[in-house]
């Protein structure tokens, strides 16, 4: 295990197999600013966003400093997945699934990005005017 490098600049992963440098076996999903998850690690609970994920595994950006070869649970919108940390750079890591997701499972996590933007604008409008009206301190 070793710590992650929150310095260095980011570059993704390049692909090992021979014939299929840099390509994956799974396609992923981009989601944009990223969803809020929780990465529950052995030496604690951190709060995340994931960037792109697959049914192999998912980007995440995390602020803190987690080891490679950590295992643990990624939660995103009711997704549980079991995993471990398999490289890290720059404040993101990357979390390979023990077990696929199921096509059904990445599906919903592709619906609920799509409204999240919008989601959470509105929130912050109701936070903002509540605030403005004395009804939030």
């Amino acid at each position: 295990m070793h710590a992650c490098d929150v310095s260095a600049p980011f570059t993704p992963p390049s692909g090992t197999q021979a014939g299929n440098a840099g390509r994956r076996a799974d396609s992923r999903l981009r989601l944009g600013a990223g969803l809020p998850c929780r990465l529950v690690l052995l030496s604690g609970t951190l709060p995340g966003r994931v960037e792109d994920i697959s049914a192999t595994g998912a980007r995440i950006a995390v602020a803190a400093i987690v080891a490679s070869g950590s295992e643990g649970v990624l939660e995103v919108n009711g997704v549980e997945a079991f995993g471990e940390i398999v490289w890290c750079r720059s404040g993101r890591v990357g979390f390979h699934f023990e077990e696929k997701l199921a096509l059904e499972q990445l599906v919903r996590l592709r619906h609920f990005s799509d409204g999240f933007g919008e989601h959470e604008r509105m929130r912050r409008e109701r936070i903002a005017h509540e605030f403005v009206t004395g009804r939030r301190v």
